[in-house]
């Protein structure tokens, strides 16, 4: 089955969603990952918009077009398809560089937590003492 959906958008040109990413998995509230070929960025879109005729899957797209220009678009798209391999191995990077910053600042954040309950345990300790002294 193929993990990939390709389809042309008004803004960003020939696009391609790749499904085997959790994010992008069916049924899921969550924004989209899209990769724009013709200069092989990853972009954000929300999944509302995911739609005609903001974006039109590949074959509806050049069916679509006057006969010169399908055989164009056909011939660009196959082009940007052979480069698959390398679209998904930088996908899978980007997804792997954000999920290490979101667990980076995941534990960052359970360590000031950890750090502020010693800190008022620490304080806590110093207002007994205090109080103990003035009894």
């Amino acid at each position: 089955m193929e993990m990939q959906w390709w389809g042309y958008s008004k803004v960003h040109g020939w696009v391609v969603l790749d499904r085997s990413t959790p994010i992008n998995a069916p049924g899921l509230k969550e924004n989209l990952v899209f990769m724009r070929c013709k200069d092989s960025t990853t972009f954000i879109e929300k999944r509302k918009n995911w739609a005609p005729p903001s974006y039109s899957f590949a074959p509806n797209y050049i069916q679509g077009l006057a006969p010169e220009e399908a055989t164009e678009a056909t011939a660009a798209l196959e082009g940007f398809r052979s480069h698959w391999p390398e679209y998904q191995q930088q996908i899978q990077k980007e997804q792997q560089e954000i999920e290490d910053r979101a667990k980076a600042l995941r534990v960052e954040a359970e360590t000031l937590e950890k750090e502020a309950v010693k800190e008022k345990k620490r304080q806590a300790a110093l207002a007994k003492k205090a109080e103990a002294a003035l009894s």
